[in-house]
């Protein structure tokens, strides 16, 4: 039987029932943190369809309670007069979409990958950098869960034939995130692609938190402490360029200075910085983004990315004129950085006259013994003076010293960076 009581409701009103519907005999056992609210328990009672036992929960208990039900949502979802019944709107839809991105929260993922094969809806989940088969689900789900995904996305429902783009913010039971969402059509319908954002549990302390070397951190610091200039982290996407960034900010919010980010979106709140999320479907773009910025007496500037010739102009004539700016490029190493900029229409010796320094950035898995499982990840790194020579060395001579260190071992190293020439 299809559970009366929406999830959402119940999250709302601090109830949880207590074992499934179909197991528990009545009266049903309700858990609830306060039993003198008779219409509460009222409404309990006629959605049920009989009598029920109170027992008095916490709100975290409720909370556990509730997640755990959602883990029985597949079972509910299988079952066949379900398939011609279940749209995106209904509940077993909806609490299967939140129970997926909670448990992938809780799992540390940060991407979800949603694809349907021939027989079934395959979700992947990304954790610690890999890929990772987490279940299959029936295929007839895939429709409906993803148009649940777009609606919330606010993506165009009606033209499958192209890709779309979109993002929404979730609140779990026990998380919140910022979700971006990209689907693709590919053979047998469409992939989905979610990109998780927790905007909870997320704390950026400082420089120090990020475990630099002592030459890298001292670098930086000064890097974040300059009156102006331009520095940039590189990397791919998910190497932590924007946690480096924050880290930086963190570390000049409280002093009397206006910070301001340009983000594509706003990943983590900064407290004390003005925070800019650009929407280029209007033509609010990095590039406008940072002109209008620039009229906004700021001193220190985050651009999120620099993706074409126009914001790259921009930035670098800030960094000119007594701004610092910080801001990621996606290239392979620090020195590709010198090569990207050029390609976009900034001449080596304008750049040399303003930068600060250009930073590579990896993330590898650490274990921490041998023989014992991967558990978190440490960022390596190479930093670049503007006259060509490195602070601390190489990508892989960073890399090399966690290993001496024992925090990581050559395998993960040769597979985030590749071996060494």
């Amino acid at each position: 039987m299809e559970p009366l009581l929406s999830t959402k409701w119940c999250r709302e009103h601090d109830v949880a029932l207590l074992g499934n519907l179909s197991d528990v005999k009545q009266p049903y056992p309700i858990a609830v943190t306060d039993d003198s609210d008779d219409f509460l328990l009222q409404k309990v009672r006629t959605e049920l369809g009989g009598p029920i036992q109170t027992y008095i929960k916490s709100k975290a208990e409720i909370y556990q309670i509730l997640s755990q039900n959602s883990s029985h949502i597949e079972e509910v979802l299988l079952k066949p007069e379900l398939v011609q019944t279940s749209s995106w709107e209904s509940e077993p839809i909806i609490n299967l979409v939140d129970s997926l991105i909670e448990q992938s929260i809780y799992l540390k993922a940060t991407d979800i990958h949603l694809e349907p094969t021939a027989n079934s809806l395959r979700v992947r989940l990304r954790q610690d950098g890999l890929l990772n088969d987490y279940k299959n689900l029936p295929l007839w789900i895939s429709e409906p869960v993803l148009v649940r995904l777009k609606i919330l996305s606010e993506i165009d429902i009606t033209d499958k034939r192209i890709p779309h783009d979109g993002s929404f913010v979730f609140n779990g039971f026990r998380h919140n995130a910022n979700i971006r969402v990209s689907t693709l059509p590919v053979q047998g319908g469409e992939k989905c692609v979610l990109r998780i954002l927790p905007t909870t549990g997320k704390q950026i302390v400082g420089l120090s938190a990020l475990h630099l070397s002592q030459p890298c951190l001292h670098f930086l610091q000064n890097v974040f402490n300059s009156p102006q200039g331009l520095f940039l982290v590189t990397g791919p996407t998910g190497s932590g360029k924007t946690t480096t960034l924050h880290a930086g900010l963190e570390e000049i919010l409280h002093k009397q200075v206006n910070v301001t980010t340009i983000e594509d979106p706003v990943e983590y709140p900064l407290e004390e910085a003005a925070q800019v999320q650009v929407n280029e479907k209007c033509g609010f773009t990095f590039a406008a983004a940072l002109r209008a910025i620039l009229r906004q007496d700021p001193d220190v500037i985050m651009v999120g990315e620099i993706r074409d010739k126009e914001t790259a102009q921009i930035a670098l004539r800030a960094a000119q004129t007594g701004h610092l700016v910080v801001s990621t490029l996606h290239t392979n190493s620090a020195q590709a950085g010198f090569t990207r900029l050029e390609d976009l229409g900034i001449s080596r010796t304008a750049l040399q006259e303003s930068l600060l320094g250009i930073m590579a950035q990896r993330l590898v898995r650490c274990r921490p013994a041998q023989g014992q499982p991967y558990s978190g990840r440490r960022a390596v790194v190479e930093i670049l003076r503007s006259d060509g020579t490195y602070v601390d060395g190489t990508l892989h001579e960073s890399a090399l010293k966690l290993v001496e260190d024992g925090i990581t071992d050559e395998e993960e190293i040769k597979r985030v960076i590749g071996p060494s020439s």
